[in-house]
């Protein structure tokens, strides 16, 4: 017989199951729509911090997506590459320059939300507000949880 918390396991593995394939599928479908651009999901990632958050430190943006601060400053320095970025000094660090997002990185990036509302939109209409919202609401408290788990697994570790 199975018990509550090993069906509470089992669901959440294939919660994450779940997630990890839907990440697949988007960035599949993100990276050949960007592809002509020469970026990739990953790089598309850091414009839309940039737009959401504004200029921003490779720390900073590390920290946000959980990632390596090696991993975004690779990343940084690709879209730095393709004249998508720059650094501008920073008021608050005088070693830690803040990453900003060109003009033609800004165009670009509208150029990429235009296009991906243009595939969304059918997508979209297939699934009614409450729906999208009930999703979306149940992933953020998945992700909030996760946070915590995180938090607890660190503060072990430095102990």
């Amino acid at each position: 017989m199975t018990t509550e918390r090993e069906t509470s396991s089992a669901d959440v593995r294939r919660l994450i199951g779940e997630v990890r394939g839907t990440f697949r599928l988007l960035a599949g479908i993100s990276d050949a729509m960007l592809e002509q651009r020469g970026l990739t999901a990953s790089l598309r990632a850091i414009l839309e911090y940039i737009a959401d958050n504004g200029s921003s430190t490779v720390p900073q943006m590390a920290k946000a997506k959980s990632m390596k601060r090696q991993s975004i400053q690779a990343l940084v320095d690709r879209l730095s590459a393709l004249g998508l970025v720059a650094t501008v000094s920073n008021p608050e660090h005088k070693r830690s320059v803040l990453i900003t997002m060109t003009e033609r990185g800004a165009s670009t990036y509208q150029a990429i939300l235009t296009e991906e509302n243009e595939i969304l939109g059918p997508l979209a209409s297939e699934f009614s507000s409450d729906a999208l919202r009930i999703a979306c609401n149940a992933l953020a408290d998945f992700q909030h949880r996760l946070k915590r788990l995180r938090f607890k697994s660190n503060a072990t570790e430095t102990q």
